[in-house]
């Protein structure tokens, strides 16, 4: 699979774990606030991830998405909003998988939800802008 077909899929990852926490936060009641923030740390790695792929390179093996945009640091422009989120979801990747690990309410699960759609949002017109 060349780099465009596999930035594409996942993209396409990406955006099924962003629809499916939208999802549970629209038709669950009561919604399952620490899986939809999982899927919001997942999505928002997967999109971050995705810039590796398109630029050649492999993803780093990790959660913590303050490592993964490290990778890019060097080559690209990280706005200040973005490292903020990164460090804001990370702990939805790991931590929340565990029962009493990391309590969340449902202002703090619109945020993540938000945060994981500004990731998308940028990832995107990143990748848009670049030559082909």
């Amino acid at each position: 699979m060349d780099n465009k077909a596999l930035t594409l899929e996942w993209l396409r990852f990406a955006r099924m774990d962003l629809d499916s926490a939208r999802y549970l936060l629209q038709t669950m009641h009561p919604a399952p606030l620490e899986i939809i923030c999982y899927h919001c740390q997942q999505a928002a790695e997967k999109f971050l991830k995705s810039i590796a792929v398109a630029l050649g390179d492999d993803p780093v093996k990790t959660h913590d998405l303050l490592k993964v945009l490290d990778q890019y640091q060097a080559r690209i422009d990280i706005p200040r909003e973005i490292i903020v989120i990164a460090g804001s979801l990370t702990p939805f990747g790991v931590r929340i998988r565990y029962p009493q690990e990391l309590a969340v309410d449902e202002a703090q699960t619109r945020t993540a939800l938000a945060q994981a759609e500004a990731v998308q949002e940028w990832v995107t017109s990143l990748l848009d802008a670049r030559p082909r």
